[in-house]
């Protein structure tokens, strides 16, 4: 809990800001009774801290604490911004430090003129819960360079246990919030998502982090996921799709060529498939896997379970004596034959 000292400075810079706090709403922010709020504000005035009260709320009066900030609507617009990013609001320890930013913000750039916000980040963060004073213990670790173990609850492996890490970074990417440090099982760099480790705790010793560059680590990947070799990746769109795909950055490394029917021919290095290959399947049958045969190979795979299920939902007949039937916008096979899906 929040020891009262600290509450108290907190409470200040709250009530610095643009708008009123009632009793009840300042007893619910720190978790406290609503007589326990009244003691405060009593002890505030005690300290000669200009509290004041009208009809909406309490708040500090104008420039009692702290000293206009010279910004242009413009900026304070943009800090906004950024202070409502979702993902970083995500981790309850960062968006309770935040608030107190927005706080000292509006109180300290109460004379700016207002403009109207054009720019509003609406990207979701699809994030699970992340526990309470989970990114607090791995941030500690993480600048203390001191290994923790995390209860980490794997998909690939379908089972919850404890495992030890050697902590290099918390980040935020594809719309979530990940650990990425070396797993003493595996002894290599691993990559964990905040909402599956449901518990972490520090372990003694400490470790040197190698030269670990984020960019570096993550240069072959589609998102997220990194594997052991790099794969040329070719995959060629229709000509309808040239325009999206010519107007568009999907990733730094990519190259895109025009064939000489329209369509375009896409080339990037990645050294894990999976991710890419959802992303092949979504354009349907305007985009072809090429390269490599793995990716050609997963591609046409997933693609056959999902019309093997979607067959089977709808009450097809064939699914049952085993016969593939042709996919949408492919040929049918010739008799006897398995015809290529790619």
């Amino acid at each position: 809990d929040m020891d009262r000292s600290t509450r108290l400075i907190e409470l200040v810079q709250l009530l610095a800001g643009r708008r009123r706090w009632t009793v009840a709403e300042v007893a619910d922010r720190f978790g406290v009774s609503e007589r326990t709020v009244f003691r405060d504000f009593s002890d505030l005035s005690r300290r000669n801290i200009p509290v004041t009260r009208d009809e909406h709320g309490y708040r500090l009066l104008d420039h009692a604490i702290i000293r206009p900030l010279a910004l242009t609507g413009g900026e304070r617009a943009a800090l906004k911004l950024v202070l409502g990013n979702p993902s970083v609001r995500a981790i309850a320890e960062i968006d309770r430090t935040l608030k107190m930013v927005e706080s000292k913000l509006d109180a300290a750039t109460r004379s700016s003129e207002e403009t109207p916000v054009a720019l509003t980040l609406a990207g979701p963060d699809c994030s699970g819960k992340i526990p309470s004073g989970l990114t607090d213990v791995l941030d500690a670790a993480v600048r203390a360079r001191t290994p923790v173990s995390i209860h980490y609850r794997s998909l690939a492996g379908r089972r919850t246990s404890w495992r030890g890490v050697d902590p290099y970074v918390l980040v935020h990417r594809e719309t979530a919030w990940y650990l990425i440090g070396r797993c003493h099982v595996h002894d290599e760099p691993r990559v964990f998502r905040l909402d599956r480790i449901t518990a972490a705790k520090p372990l003694d010793g400490g470790f040197e982090p190698p030269d670990f560059d984020l960019d570096e680590h993550l240069r072959h990947t589609w998102s997220i996921y990194v594997g052991r070799e790099v794969h040329e990746v070719v995959i060629r769109f229709d000509a309808a799709l040239a325009p999206l795909l010519e107007a568009g950055a999907h990733h730094p490394g990519e190259r895109i060529g025009k064939l000489g029917n329209g369509d375009l021919e896409y080339r990037v290095s990645l050294s894990h498939l999976s991710e890419i290959a959802r992303w092949v399947l979504g354009f349907g049958g305007q985009a072809r896997a090429v390269e490599p045969p793995e990716l050609v190979r997963l591609v046409a795979e997933t693609a056959l379970q999902a019309h093997q299920r979607h067959h089977d939902a709808a009450g097809q007949p064939d699914s049952a004596t085993g016969r593939q039937d042709a996919l949408p916008g492919l040929p049918p096979a010739a008799p006897g034959r398995q015809r290529p899906l790619i």
